[in-house]
């Protein structure tokens, strides 16, 4: 008999110390009875400063949010998919997505249990990849490469500078999408405004949505008051990288702010008039995405009114020396 508890157990810590997601549960008195190694390491933690110790004496909640396993102590309901930024008790910022559960035994609440995904870094790209007016470094002038192709397109994409049309960029990872959209942007009427990029498959579903769209406080747990990125580049471009990756309802939802130049925050029930160019960008051909089911094909032709194909370095080999000469002498420079 103690041999198979032994056993058991080894196999419950084996399972909670493996599984690729935090795991934090509490008693009823918001004392931690579990915190796995996944925990340990998202909030910078060690397991002996939080295991038998009430959480909300180890980490700190933002002013206007509650932790979600307190919510369920003292609701006794589930919540999914949410939000929760907090400090560990070093002071560290730690950004979570939660799916938190109360245990309830013969309807009593016994505890919760807390099932999080770290979103910290992704955070953390999100405020990197917000480039703000004057911080685009790429122009025309940058792109190397004198093959016709390579001509081709810069032409195509200089006439796109001169009008207010939606572009979209198609070429493989590697062949200088970015290097054209802010090229386009620094060669528009609309250069000193923001210029802001975000790639698509980055984030999960719902924190892409409220990321794009913004939230109003109170929309779900934790939501606060904040601008998407349509409205922090307004009058500006925004970048949208990888746009197939993005699930059919945002790519609805997406369209719809692309069609009425309005864009309505999560939880609200105004809407507000952007002024933003959409640049986007696709690593495949559009054609399969749709065949595929992954792109719309009404956000399709809305997005290709401009329509770039960027060709890779194999259909150009004529601009291989001239790219060689150009990476050789960079590194020259970062190595002296």
């Amino acid at each position: 008999m103690t041999d198979t508890l032994s056993t058991l157990k080894h196999i419950y810590e084996t399972i909670l110390n493996k599984v690729d997601a935090g795991i934090h549960a509490v008693d009823e008195t918001g004392k931690t009875i579990i915190y796995n190694e996944k925990m340990t390491k998202m909030e910078l933690m060690d397991e002996q400063d939080v295991l038998h110790k009430n959480l909300l004496d180890v980490f700190m909640f933002k002013e206007n949010q509650q932790s979600t396993l307190v919510q369920a102590l003292q609701k006794g309901k589930e919540t999914v998919n949410v939000k929760q930024t907090y400090f560990n008790n070093q002071g560290q910022e730690i950004t979570t997505i939660n799916n938190t559960f109360p245990i309830l035994k013969d309807g009593v609440i016994q505890g919760a249990v807390e099932i999080a995904q770290d979103v910290t870094k992704l955070e953390r790209l999100i405020r990197q990849n917000i480039r703000q007016k004057g911080n685009t470094r790429f122009t025309f002038d940058s792109i190397i490469g004198n093959s016709q192709a390579v001509h081709d397109v810069i032409e195509d994409a200089k006439r796109a500078t001169r009008t207010p049309s939606y572009v979209l960029i198609i070429g493989e990872t590697g062949t200088g999408k970015e290097l054209f959209a802010q090229s386009i942007h620094n060669g528009s009427s609309r250069s000193s405004a923001p210029f802001i990029s975000q790639n698509c498959a980055a984030l999960p579903d719902n924190l892409i949505e409220s990321l794009l769209f913004g939230t109003k406080r109170g929309a779900f747990t934790g939501a606060m008051d904040n601008p998407g990125l349509f409205e922090q580049a307004q009058g500006g471009t925004l970048l949208l990288d990888e746009i197939n990756s993005l699930n059919p309802n945002l790519q609805a939802k997406l369209l719809r702010v692309l069609q009425e130049k309005t864009v309505r925050r999560i939880g609200d029930t105004v809407d507000k008039p952007v002024n933003v160019r959409v640049i986007a960008n696709m690593n495949e051909d559009p054609i399969d995405a749709i065949a595929e089911n992954r792109l719309r094909k009404d956000l399709y032709y809305r997005l290709g009114v401009v329509t770039l194909f960027i060709p890779p370095l194999r259909e150009r080999k004529e601009d291989i020396i001239e790219l060689t000469k150009f990476f050789i002498k960079n590194t020259m420079i970062c190595f002296r």
